[in-house]
């Protein structure tokens, strides 16, 4: 899928380091955005990133010609629904509407499977991943309490998008 100079494109199972690389730079750069995991990405091995882009999962990278600049990622959760999570852009590359890239490649992703729903979540004070998923429909269902890898505690706010 391209949009100019930027395309982005699904990841091979062999590219896990591809994937290892931009998720730790995401998650070093923005620990406000992203929840605490168990086990913690920062001690998984090479074989585990490796499990991590094979389906149920997908995931993608963003690029700028050849130069990966994102990512973000589609976990299929049952027959019924898959979870999009892992977005990433780095900062001089926002606000140039990227992130509808990072949606229709999942979407696109999650049409070709029998699903009846695709669900999606923010920290609540994230007013842009919010406005970002109210665009294509999503829908509120519900909040719960989290620890976030910058150390804070806040609601991750739920939604919906039904299929």
């Amino acid at each position: 899928m391209e949009m100019g100079t930027y395309k982005i494109r699904q990841l091979r199972d062999d590219e896990a380091l591809l994937y290892k690389a931009m998720r730790l730079e995401a998650i070093q750069t923005e620990p406000s955005m992203f929840r605490s995991s168990t086990p913690a990405e920062t001690d998984l091995t090479d074989a585990e990133w490796q499990e991590r882009v094979k389906y149920p999962r997908g995931v993608f990278v963003l690029l700028d010609n050849d130069t990966p600049i994102g990512m973000t990622s589609i976990l299929r959760l049952n027959d019924d629904e898959a979870y999009l999570g892992q977005s990433y852009i780095k900062k001089e590359y926002r606000g140039k509407g990227l992130s509808a890239f990072l949606y229709k490649i999942r979407m696109e992703w999650a049409s070709k499977l029998p699903l009846k729903r695709l669900t999606v979540s923010h920290r609540e004070s994230n007013v842009i991943s919010k406005a970002a998923n109210q665009r294509l429909g999503f829908v509120y269902t519900h909040k719960e309490t989290l620890n976030w890898l910058d150390g804070t505690t806040e609601d991750v706010l739920y939604y919906a998008l039904e299929l």
